[in-house]
């Protein structure tokens, strides 16, 4: 038995064992999961996986503190107070005024200050905004985790993927088909 670091998440610890093909019941709590925690290492495959090889890689990993940025209530509030200024400021033809910045530093500054908290859809949009602005000092690209961007690329692909269907009726008298070009 081994003690799990308390920042690795429920939600961390049942992602990590699914890229080993173990897959966790969601609905157990957290301490339900560290004490048979032994049961699911014996399952693991690590196979393809490059950052764990072996199972004392994987208790040495759960042992250490993550390595995911999580802000806490302020520190959040804060990033999107930032976010959302810095859209308005976009959104308003990058125009100077006393509800969104004085000078295009102070926005250079806030999106410098709140790109390493790019898992954040905001601080994503607030970044690609900025990015695009003819004020623009310097490119800021967010930081972003590589679960996160993962998720994304996934995304982008199901958008991408377009499923075309033919639907074939059957005109009768009452409702005739007709086509017509113009």
């Amino acid at each position: 038995m081994f003690l799990i670091d308390k920042s690795h998440s429920k939600k961390d610890i049942i992602e990590l064992f699914k890229s080993f093909k173990v897959f966790i019941d969601k609905t157990l709590s957290k301490g339900k999961i560290v004490n048979d925690m032994e049961q699911y290492m014996e399952q693991c495959s690590f196979v393809n996986n490059d950052k764990i090889k072996n199972k004392s890689d994987l208790i040495k990993y759960l042992q250490n503190p993550t390595t995911k940025q999580r802000p806490n209530i302020q520190e959040k509030n804060d990033i999107m107070y930032k976010s959302k200024r810095i859209i308005k400021y976009c959104n308003s033809h990058c125009n100077l005024s006393e509800v969104t910045y004085p000078t295009h530093e102070a926005v250079f500054d806030d999106i410098i200050s709140i790109s390493k908290w790019g898992d954040i859809p905001s601080v994503r949009r607030a970044c690609r905004l900025y990015n695009s602005s003819p004020y623009m000092i310097s490119h800021v690209n967010p930081e972003i985790s590589p679960e996160v961007k993962k998720s994304l690329d996934n995304n982008k692909i199901i958008k991408k993927t377009y499923l075309t269907s033919l639907i074939i009726r059957v005109a009768t008298k009452e409702n005739p088909i007709i086509v017509s070009f113009d």
